[in-house]
């Protein structure tokens, strides 16, 4: 199936049924992402109305009378007006509301494009904070500025607090909100992202209370990422025996504290464990370096929604960037992509593809649990294939680049593993 399906409707309406409601259907698939509709009519009198919404198998999910000309309801994002969430299979109907009708009637044209689910990269913030803790953010400049920023989610995680989610409650038109918050004891901090209440007591001073709260959390469907672990100020001491999905490793710009993340994630990886590496920006205030989208992370999922994304996040499809729009690096062995598992037995050797784009004068570097198997810079783009041996743990990449300006290197991108067993 292509990735957009598109229907064309029309219904005459005549004077009799002015003051009346007329449905329209259509059929709705089950892998629907996303719903966009657009409807003309002769509106050259000045006084012929046509109201328009939309109704699902269950209930209307959208109406917005004859203010628009156009709508959609999607998984995570929708029109003011609708209601995102779950798009069921069966038939849909467009609800046409006949308010003004001229006495010839008119004849109204509906254009309906589904938007399927399907895989691709997906750009966001994992980490913030405003007013709903110790940030000047509020949730609509947060909002605000993650869009401008080019970002398609965001996740709220105000310290040890909830009350940023309930104002979230209503879809963006352009950003998939998701809920969050982030513990914050005085031995460590961490964050919840998924659930809209996921934390009851944050006071956690000993790793069997972290494990309790931790657990608790991931109960309710709260996907756990210990933060910032080796930060200077508040890193995490409650040991890392409590239960946790995702580290951490890139927090804000890149500082110390990320090096010596990326360098423990690196060893446990060598030593077999299975972790997905995440960032976010923890941005608080306007800034000039910690800023929404830095670190970015993209998350590969298969349609913009938070399930969807959490998924994707669980299953290791995160690349992180230095913002939105520098280095990206994507792998593929023959097939198999970041996250995922590929089984070796009975081969030597592997093709795997590096592609990277955004970059300035980078220099690539490929991963294993023996080190840095092979390096090389790109001044741009390209697509690097190359064979590899399959007795390895797993290959990732890394992207560094010097700034003479502040005459230092720092890391521009990085990968989750592509995984390798025997």
């Amino acid at each position: 199936m292509s990735v957009v399906t598109t229907h064309l409707l029309t219904r005459r309406i005549v004077k009799e049924e002015e003051k009346s409601y007329l449905e329209i259907p259509f059929p709705v698939q089950d892998d629907a992402e996303r719903i966009e509709v657009a409807y003309v009519y002769d509106r050259s009198d000045g006084r012929t109305v046509v109201d328009i919404g939309i109704r699902s198998p269950e209930r209307i999910v959208g109406w917005s009378g004859g203010a628009r000309e156009s709508f959609f309801v999607g998984l995570g994002k929708a029109t003011p007006g609708c209601l995102a969430g779950p798009l069921p299979e069966g038939d849909w109907h467009i609800l046409l509301g006949a308010y003004r009708i001229p006495e010839s009637g008119c004849e109204v044209r509906i254009e309906i494009a589904i938007t399927h689910k399907h895989p691709r990269w997906i750009k966001g913030d994992l980490h913030m904070h405003g007013v709903h803790s110790d940030g000047s953010y509020t949730v609509a400049d947060a909002i605000r500025s993650c869009k401008e920023k080019g970002l398609a989610f965001a996740a709220f995680t105000d310290h040890n607090n909830a009350s940023q989610n309930l104002s979230t409650l209503a879809a963006d038109d352009g950003l998939v909100l998701i809920p969050g918050v982030e513990l914050t004891s005085y031995k460590g901090h961490a964050n919840l992202l998924g659930a809209m209440d996921a934390l009851d007591d944050f006071r956690v001073l000993t790793p069997e209370q972290a494990s309790d709260a931790l657990r608790r959390a991931a109960d309710k469907g709260s996907l756990v990422s210990l933060n910032h672990p080796f930060c200077n100020d508040c890193p995490w001491e409650l040991g890392f025996d409590v239960p946790f999905d995702a580290i951490e490793v890139w927090n804000g710009p890149w500082r110390p504290l990320n090096e010596a993340a990326v360098q423990w994630w690196q060893e446990q990886l060598s030593a077999g464990r299975k972790i997905v590496a995440i960032g976010g920006s923890d941005t608080h205030a306007p800034h000039l370096l910690v800023i929404h989208g830095t670190p970015t992370a993209y998350v590969k999922a298969g349609a913009e929604s938070g399930d969807e994304i959490m998924q994707a996040i669980r299953g290791g499809r995160v690349v992180l960037s230095f913002a939105p729009n520098e280095t990206f690096i994507d792998l593929s062995l023959e097939g198999i992509g970041v996250g995922e598992t590929a089984n070796v037995r009975d081969r030597d050797e592997w093709e795997l593809t590096v592609s990277v784009s955004g970059a300035k004068g980078d220099r690539v570097q490929l991963w294993s649990d023996r080190g840095i198997e092979r390096e090389w810079d790109v001044e741009e783009q390209g697509e690097f294939t190359m064979r590899v041996p399959a007795g390895r743990l797993f290959y990732r990449a890394e992207a560094k680049r010097f700034l003479p300006e502040w005459d230092r290197t720092i890391t521009a991108c990085l990968t989750n593993p592509i995984y390798l067993e025997a």
